[in-house]
């Protein structure tokens, strides 16, 4: 039963599944880490991408490799709009930002459902090509999935790490009031993490319906799992997801394939009151104070 074949094909999927965790969590915990924010709309922006891509792939035609980061920087650019009208008024304070973000959301859902009606409607697949390596099965869809990962993954990095927008983004997220004191301009810098974040979020978005099928009320899904990474991984940043979406993404794929999906969740919300009991700092988080 516990064949290679059958294991590596299972880790496979395991890693596909995880590759999509990791695009939600990291903008999800941008947001957080650096405005002290939870997006309960974050979700709904993955919603958005999902759509955004249909239109751009479906509708006009172009290629989905064009539409994919068409419709994420759609996405971000729209939710600049959100930025400006309701955000900015609650950055730093998470009480009054998380009901905000809660309003946003249903607002968004129960718009794409006047824009799209409440029915499911899938993507036409954009790869039909399936590779052979050794006893493994790889379909195409499932390499541009951890493909378009690992480049947003190094994106993210480098923009993080080399850039002034990223260490000003670094700065902030420490202490707002020194990165003001030394002319870093935090509203600016705010307005780039949010596009990024909710960028991410419709990639991500645009691959699930591209895997699964769009929905306008899709949104929890993306959201649930953020917050399931975010807290196996800890807010550690790029590691932190990266660490937290693998174990969640291959976990489910195991636990799925032998037991069922309902175990794989059951399991999956028993990893989590594990951690928060003996590790809430997550995997590699670090305890704060």
């Amino acid at each position: 039963m516990f064949t290679f074949a059958i294991l590596s094909q299972i880790a496979l999927n395991g890693i596909t599944l995880s590759a999509i965790y990791i695009l939600v969590a990291l903008g999800f915990t941008l947001i957080f880490g650096v405005m002290r924010i939870v997006n309960f709309a974050h979700g709904e922006f993955a919603m958005l991408g999902g759509f955004a891509l249909s239109f751009f792939y479906v509708s006009l035609g172009l290629h989905f490799l064009v539409a994919l980061p068409i419709a994420a920087v759609a996405v971000g650019a729209f939710s600049l709009v959100l930025e400006r009208v309701v955000y900015r008024r609650f950055y730093q304070r998470e009480m009054p930002g998380m009901i905000a973000s809660l309003g946003v959301s249903i607002a968004l859902m129960y718009g794409g459902v006047a824009l799209w009606g409440t029915h499911q409607r899938s993507i036409p697949s954009a790869f039909s090509a399936v590779y052979t390596i050794g006893p493994i099965f790889v379909t195409a869809e499932r390499v541009v999935v951890i493909g378009v990962c690992l480049v947003s993954l190094a994106l993210f990095y480098l923009v993080l790490r080399f850039t002034r927008i990223g260490l000003a983004m670094r700065v902030v997220a420490e202490d707002r009031i020194t990165a003001e004191a030394q002319g870093i301009d935090t509203v600016a810098t705010y307005r780039f993490a949010f596009f990024i974040s909710t960028a991410m979020a419709a990639l991500a978005g645009g691959l699930i319906g591209q895997l699964f099928s769009l929905s306008p009320f899709m949104g929890l899904m993306p959201l649930v799992k953020a917050f399931i990474v975010v807290i196996l991984g800890g807010l550690g940043g790029i590691l932190g997801a990266a660490i937290g979406g693998l174990v969640l993404g291959l976990g489910e794929s195991f636990v799925s394939t032998f037991y069922g999906a309902s175990a794989a969740q059951f399991i999956s919300f028993g990893l989590i009151i594990a951690i928060l009991l003996f590790r809430p700092q997550g995997l590699v988080g670090r305890k704060e104070g």
